[in-house]
């Protein structure tokens, strides 16, 4: 095969499904935890990413976590932390059982200074990225010592009993509980997981993302600003994390449709508009697209039991 039909190839074969995150029973909360039992495909059965993060405990089984060019092999004790963004199949985890947590960036919001950068991009860059995939190579994920594991598997009891029970107060608990399990997360991984978390480029497409999301703005903009072409920005985006410079842009909008809808009172039409889509039944379709609801049916189910910030 020559170089151009290879490269021909590659460019017709399907980009990994990147999965939006379901809340739990159209609520707005951003957390929902769940049990692998072994055999349950999740979220696709083979290479993809996530918008979200999530927090996975092995306590039974042996299986393999498919990463691009590397496996990681899983036993009872593992603990792996997936960013947004980052590529991988869990079609070999076979047998492996546990707990998984899965939660966006907006259950992040209120962490301290000494876990956020764990989790978050480096300083300068706002918590909707929600980006942490490491230019390293080296996966977020550590083996717990074997006297910590019932504890381990408690936490992750207690949250989601939290969840499914949603009595009086039961978000701050839950967030709470998350952010115990997130310490102690951090803890065993940081000194694994070295290295730059953004690539250069990455950053500075972000940057002007962030600067310009309100307003029309297209690929070739996004290229124009950092001067490099479209189809190279397009390349190193997508390749450090697994989106797209147009998907990235309307996760900074949808960030702060989310927010808006929160927080103000605003109309559905007004914040579609001020988060750069001047047609508002398009902006309609793009959320439910993203959300697995409307605007409105979010906004109120994001007020009905407290705000969730």
């Amino acid at each position: 095969m020559t170089a151009a039909s290879s490269e021909r190839s590659r460019k017709r074969s399907p980009r990994p499904p990147i999965v939006a995150f379901r809340r739990r029973d159209d609520d707005a909360f951003p957390l929902v935890t769940y049990r692998r039992d072994g055999a349950r495909v999740v979220h696709a059965p083979e290479l993809h990413g996530h918008r979200f993060f999530v927090l996975f405990l092995a306590d039974g089984g042996t299986g393999k976590l498919h990463f691009s060019g590397k496996s990681v092999c899983v036993t009872a004790g593992h603990v792996h932390l997936l960013a947004p963004g980052e590529l991988h199949d869990t079609s070999g985890l076979g047998s492996v059982t546990g707990w998984a947590a899965e939660f966006t960036e907006e259950a992040l919001v209120g962490l301290g200074e000494g876990i956020a950068p764990f989790l978050l991009p480096r300083a300068g860059h706002t918590h909707w990225v929600g980006f942490s995939r490491r230019t390293s190579g080296v996966p977020a994920y550590t083996t717990i010592p074997e006297a910590d594991r019932w504890a381990w598997g408690r936490r992750f009891e207690v949250l989601d009993q939290e969840l499914r029970e949603a009595r009086l107060g039961y978000r701050e608990a839950a967030r709470a509980q998350l952010q115990i399990i997130l310490i102690n997360a951090a803890r065993l991984i940081a000194p694994l997981a070295t290295g730059d978390t953004i690539p250069p480029l990455v950053s500075e497409v972000f940057a002007v993302i962030e600067a310009r999301y309100a307003a029309p703005i297209s690929l070739d903009e996004v290229a124009r600003a950092v001067g490099r072409s479209p189809s190279h920005v397009t390349a190193t985006v997508r390749r450090a994390t697994g989106m797209t410079v147009l998907e990235w842009i309307t996760e900074r909008r949808m960030a702060e449709a989310r927010r808006r809808l929160r927080e103000t009172d605003e109309d559905v039409a007004i914040v579609a508009e001020r988060v750069g889509y001047r047609d508002a039944t398009y902006f309609i379709r793009l959320f439910r697209r993203a959300h697995q609801t409307t605007p409105r049916a979010f906004r109120m189910a994001s007020r009905s039991v407290g705000p969730d910030r």
